[in-house]
């Protein structure tokens, strides 16, 4: 079987370890497209990745401009070329809302082609919210086959359109190399959040937690890794004790990542919604215990008490408590949680696994489109 999987770069550090597996028996054609700002992989860093498996065809297109230019449509048809080109069995694409891509994908065969969601519906305080909506309901009105990572954007997908066929696997476990592992030997306990910092993330709900916290205690750090343009403007004067905060404002290397896990004894995330988060599928792969909003996203993949903790939204400063209580766990009872979350992550996101799930999907959009040739 030949599949020409399209992605952007951008969502490349979920892809690169699982198209390693599947290429063991389906000729894969990997076509990444490649923003001309927030990369987060260069063609270098891909190509490298890739080396040694040469049952993988990868292709880069670079764009020169922002996406809502409309240069960018002549790199597009570049890409609709290269697909019809390779002649796939199967068309994989993960799409991330824009307008004049998911236009020409209209020039491919829809009956072939698998569209991959993150988000069905968008996060509070998405910015041009209706450009985006606008790229999605092309892809919903017209192709047929659909993947989600999470039942509960499933639940949305159907509700709306119920003809159509989707199929829901969950997001790979994600890695960035091995560890360090040489974190300070000392008595703090380090809180990390990490990723890009936006609205929907509730970095504020942390802040303010990790205020009243600092009142009471100075034996921990919060580390905050990622990059935001507001941060001067909507977190900086939220902060009242720097003491406790370790800031990494800025755009954050791959190859420091293992680093940033490394250091912390729990990973939060405070969302205020969420489909499915890369930083807690980091987090599984580092096996570093978490403590999450009850966002819906979460719910399905967050088990209490052993891959981490969870907290209302709705009742006031309950983050602070299990913060607290962090601060209070023995070492036995917190290296206990890890080798508990160990196990639940064997138990429910094995590559092998989602490996099978991908190859069953991509088998049955084959089928449908031979039999609609």
């Amino acid at each position: 079987m030949k599949v020409y999987f399209l992605s952007i770069s951008t969502f490349a550090d979920n892809q690169l370890n699982l198209l390693h597996h599947l290429a063991e028996d389906i000729d894969i054609s990997y076509g990444v497209i490649i923003p001309c700002k927030r990369a987060n992989f260069n063609e270098q860093e891909l190509r490298s990745s890739l080396a040694g498996q040469p049952k993988i065809k990868f292709n880069a297109f670079h764009l020169k401009y922002r996406f809502r230019d409309p240069r960018v449509i002549k790199t597009y048809v570049e890409i609709i070329r290269a697909i019809k080109k390779a002649d796939p069995d199967v068309i994989y694409f993960t799409n991330f809302d824009q307008v004049y891509i998911n236009l020409l994908l209209l020039l491919l065969n829809k009956n072939k082609t698998v569209v991959g969601f993150h988000d069905v519906e968008n996060h509070s305080n998405t910015r041009f919210d209706f450009l985006t909506n606008l790229g999605k309901n092309i892809l919903f009105k017209n192709f047929r086959h659909f993947h989600t990572y999470s039942q509960s954007q499933a639940g949305i997908l159907k509700k709306r359109y119920p003809e159509k066929k989707i199929y829901t696997i969950p997001l790979p476990l994600i890695g960035f190399g091995n560890g360090i592992g040489n974190a300070p030997q000392n008595k703090l306990t380090h809180f990390l959040f990490f990723g890009n910092i936006l609205s929907y993330k509730g970095l504020d709900i942390l802040l303010h937690a990790v205020n009243r916290l600092s009142k009471k205690y100075k034996n921990f750090r919060l580390v905050v890794a990622g990059r935001s343009d507001e941060w001067e403007k909507l977190y900086e004067n939220i902060v009242e004790d720097p003491e406790v905060i370790i800031k990494q404002v800025r755009f954050i290397e791959n190859g420091e990542i293992p680093g940033f896990f490394d250091l912390a004894d729990y990973v939060v995330l405070p969302y205020r919604d969420t489909t499915q988060s890369g930083p807690l599928m980091i987090s599984y792969n580092y096996n570093v215990p978490v403590i999450a909003s009850n966002a819906v996203g979460f719910r399905e993949f967050i088990e209490q008490g052993i891959s981490g903790y969870v907290f209302d939204l709705d009742k006031q400063n309950d983050l602070d408590r299990l913060l607290e209580e962090a601060l209070h766990r023995t070492p036995a009872e917190y290296n206990q949680l890890k080798v508990n979350q160990k196990q639940f992550v064997e138990a429910n996101f094995s590559m092998n696994s989602l490996v099978e799930r991908y190859r069953a999907m991509f088998s049955d959009v084959s089928s449908d489109g031979r039999k609609s040739a």
